[in-house]
């Protein structure tokens, strides 16, 4: 086996409106990897309010990820 470190640190931010202060908690020369499902994301706003509050950085989406998948693409 190699060595190897690996430091993942987690910060969790809960509550109402919060999701507008995303943009506050990431670096301006930053990508931000937005993994979702299906298309209850955009139906429901919270995706709009997602971009909207990311607006300042490079965001690369990969929407339709299946619920518990159990195969990689």
């Amino acid at each position: 086996m190699n060595n190897f470190e690996f430091k993942n640190p987690t910060k969790i931010i809960f509550g109402k409106d919060t999701i507008k202060t995303l943009g506050k908690e990431i670096p301006a020369d930053t990508k931000v990897l937005l993994l979702y499902g299906g298309g209850s994301i955009k139906q429901n706003g919270i995706y709009d309010q997602v971009k909207t509050a990311l607006a300042k950085v490079e965001v690369v989406e990969f929407g339709g990820i299946p619920a518990n998948p159990s195969t990689l693409y």
